[in-house]
């Protein structure tokens, strides 16, 4: 597939780079260059002449560009991930693009209580500018989904570390399963719009992961083994 793939040269976007390239024509999109890849573009998401020129021929876009971080300001939050993701969504549609996988979080069930399982039909609760914003993607991309001929797969990831490779927790999304699951989301067939967890598996439950099993054939392969007096 040709993928255009906005945050190429951040954390979750470099991982991604990394283990797709292979197999997947990749474009990347970023505020900086990405040195793994020979197809890419300087451009900031809020410019949507840019975004749009970097999506014209792309079979499916990974959206992962945006201030990263709860601690984010509004005048920052504000175009990057508000006006970004608009930009990602309508650029997509304009260009006849069918497939978008866009980068939401796992934080957004952050209040509910840790025994009880997260699954996608909870109403989120954010609690930052940055957890609105991937609140408002998330509804942002049913919209275009109902109105427009898209495809879009919401993929609410952990805690993602660049030094850590394996989960120690439930929450965590290790590099191979993040690698899996954003794959999953642009070429499992027959998606119209979909939420999934991105975790890594754990021998804690704390996230419903048969859902992503049964909309994308998200299988995760690594493994947090919490011990039971950690649990709380």
């Amino acid at each position: 597939m040709k993928i255009l793939m906005t945050g190429s040269a951040g954390k979750v976007g470099s991982t991604l780079v990394q283990g797709l390239r292979d197999r997947h024509d990749i474009r990347g999109y970023d505020l900086k260059p990405t040195p793994e890849l020979d197809d890419s573009i300087v451009g900031d998401v809020s410019d949507f002449d840019a975004i749009s020129d970097a999506t014209k021929g792309m079979d499916a876009v990974i959206h992962l560009g945006g201030i990263p971080g709860g601690a984010g300001l509004w005048k920052d939050i504000l175009p990057s991930n508000f006006v970004g993701t608009y930009n990602v969504f309508e650029a997509a549609r304009l260009h006849g693009v069918r497939r978008v996988a866009f980068a939401s979080r796992a934080g957004l069930l952050g209040p509910y209580p840790r025994d009880v399982q997260r699954t996608v039909e909870m109403l989120p609760r954010p609690t930052s500018y940055y957890s609105v914003s991937k609140a408002y993607g998330e509804s942002l991309a049913y919209m275009y989904v109902a109105q427009h001929d898209l495809e879009i797969v919401c993929v609410r990831i952990g805690n993602f570390s660049a030094d850590r490779d394996q989960p120690e927790h439930p929450h965590h999304l290790s590099h191979g399963d993040a690698v899996r699951v954003f794959e999953q989301a642009v070429i499992y067939p027959g998606v119209t719009f979909e939420i999934v967890f991105g975790v890594s598996d754990s021998n804690w439950p704390l996230y419903d992961l048969d859902h992503g099993r049964r909309a994308i054939g998200y299988e995760p392969q690594d493994f947090a083994d919490v011990p039971e007096d950690q649990r709380d």
